[in-house]
């Protein structure tokens, strides 16, 4: 059960952390995508998570399915540490040898570790504009041959596994898969066991799939020497010795793209627990739902020809605006990236940065919270704060916790009167002290899932000097047309000149910007700006 001793102190579970290192607050229940079930998580060790995640196949820009995928695990990442109290070892394996990277050097003529540290770069530059925390450590294929080669020498050594004359190796199924209960993991009836260029005359079966691809020792392609002659890694192989070397024979989870689950995933499995002698190499396998463009039935891909990459994007949509289209789904299911979805995100972007302005501006007694209790309020906070951890609580239920803090700010906003003139002495006497605890647990709770929404002001400890003063600059001018505004309304109503205290006003916006750094100087032909030195 979650401690509730506390429960209108949101921040209590950030903070309870550096004391409870080892104790969760809250069971955590998952869908394991081995089992097919919901179940209760409960890593080897408690308190602590060894995870390892399929990273990118560095061969060309990343594009918005892989932002979806990653921001996705970065916020359930985020939910396990900053929630549910968990510390965390995660290692993401990055492909930089591959066909795909091999051909393109060729074609570029440069060397193939050009090509993929280029975009390896790419990646990790496209991860940061995206708030995507960085893994514990990166896992390179090309840091790891030799690794490689000496966990395919033991599969060979326990015969499940056998060499070819080409010097390619392949896992043998009939020896392993069979009498291992992995039906599961058979290939369809329509494909092959691997979408690797394996040459099938020489395998035992078509359900055989490479570990390493043996190459004419002659030709000019990339190779690397193994004892059954020179060649490079298969593709699944890669990511079972990197997380072996780091995790041993355990890892709690093991997480990538739904097109994963077969084959690299059915092969990591098979090869894995043969290499470590048991039935379970990974506890739970967590898998998110692929980005789709328009049609829901076409998943986007590069070799579709139908991606945006990333850096487009962002030139459209914030990096707040894409974390909350994809907060907005279920991690499991395929969303569609199209106008609706990403309308629903702009939607909420704005009511929680609006909210934010109304807030300042009840503070400033612009708005009338007369009617909004405060006692009320910090309760409903509570509930919100409640519910937002039992749904969390169940498979990562983010669409859920975004409904609960939107629910949230509607029922403030009800209260909320925008038509002061009527209620001006009573107004001035209320508190806004619950508005503000409410400000502070939606930006809490959208720091926790990674969004960064701080209001001006000079609220944001991060913001530029240059934003500080733009937003000084401002806040003076509409200062400045509320002043003027009002001292338009009174005169009119009572026939006098305004032209004194017009003028007084724009002496002392002149002040205040001086103030500020900026310099108006008044001309016969109208006033110059500039800043001060």
């Amino acid at each position: 059960m979650i401690l509730r001793s506390n429960r209108f102190s949101f921040r209590s579970l950030l903070s309870l952390r550096r004391f409870y290192s080892s104790y969760q607050l809250h069971d955590v229940y998952i869908y394991n995508s081995t089992s097919k079930a919901m179940e209760k998580f409960e890593p080897k060790y408690p308190g602590t998570i060894f995870w390892y995640s399929c990273g990118p196949t560095v061969y060309d820009s990343s594009h918005i399915g892989h932002a979806s995928t990653y921001v996705t695990f970065d916020i359930i990442h985020r939910i396990l540490k900053h929630v549910f109290n968990y510390n965390i070892v995660l290692m993401m394996g990055i492909t930089d040898i591959d066909d795909k990277i091999i051909q393109r050097s060729q074609k570029e003529k440069v060397h193939y570790l050009e090509i993929s540290k280029k975009y390896e770069q790419e990646f990790i530059d496209d991860m940061q504009k995206l708030n995507v925390q960085s893994p514990t450590l990166y896992a390179r294929v090309s840091d790891h041959i030799p690794l490689i080669i000496n966990f395919i020498q033991r599969l060979i050594d326990k015969g499940v596994a056998y060499t070819c004359p080409s010097g390619s190796v392949y896992f043998d199924m009939n020896q392993y898969g069979e009498k291992h209960d992995y039906q599961h993991h058979r290939m369809n009836e329509q494909g092959l066991s691997s979408i690797e260029s394996d040459i099938l005359a020489e395998k035992r079966s078509t359900r055989d799939f490479a570990l390493w691809k043996g190459r004419d020792p002659t030709s000019n392609e990339l190779k690397f020497q193994s004892p059954w002659g020179y060649g490079r890694p298969g593709w699944h192989i890669e990511c079972s010795a990197m997380a072996s070397r780091t995790f041993g024979s355990h890892l709690d989870i093991h997480s990538g793209g739904l097109d994963l689950v077969f084959p690299h995933h059915a092969n990591e499995i098979l090869q894995s627990t043969a290499y470590h002698g048991n039935k379970t190499w990974v506890k739970y396998w967590l898998h998110s739902g692929l980005l789709n463009t328009k049609s829901m039935d076409e998943k986007m891909s590069k070799s579709l020809n139908n991606t945006i990459l990333i850096r487009d994007m962002l030139e459209t949509y914030t990096p707040a605006q894409f974390r909350l289209f994809c907060l907005m789904h279920d991690y499991r299911s395929p969303r569609s990236f199209e106008s609706a979805a990403i309308q629903q995100a702009l939607f909420v972007d704005k009511l929680f940065r609006s909210f934010f302005e109304t807030v300042q501006a009840c503070q400033k007694g612009l708005v009338d919270v007369s009617t909004l209790s405060e006692a009320e309020t910090i309760s409903r906070i509570g509930n919100t704060q409640d519910e937002i951890i039992d749904v969390l609580a169940n498979n990562f239920d983010t669409p859920s916790a975004m409904t609960r803090l939107q629910e949230l700010v509607h029922w403030i906003n009800s209260h909320m009167n925008y038509d002061i003139r009527d209620n001006e002495n009573t107004m001035m006497n209320t508190s806004t002290c619950a508005l503000h605890l409410a400000v502070d647990f939606i930006r809490s709770w959208l720091g926790i899932f990674g969004i960064d929404m701080s209001i001006s002001g000079g609220q944001n400890q991060n913001a530029s000097s240059d934003r500080i003063l733009l937003e000084n600059v401002i806040e003076k001018s509409v200062q400045f047309r509320t002043n003027i505004r009002d001292i338009s309304r009174q005169k009119v109503a009572s026939g006098e000149s305004p032209k004194k205290q017009l003028l007084e006003q724009c002496d002392d916006y002149r002040l205040q910007m001086k103030y500020l750094g900026v310099e108006i100087k008044d001309r016969h032909q109208g006033s110059t700006w500039s800043f001060k030195k």
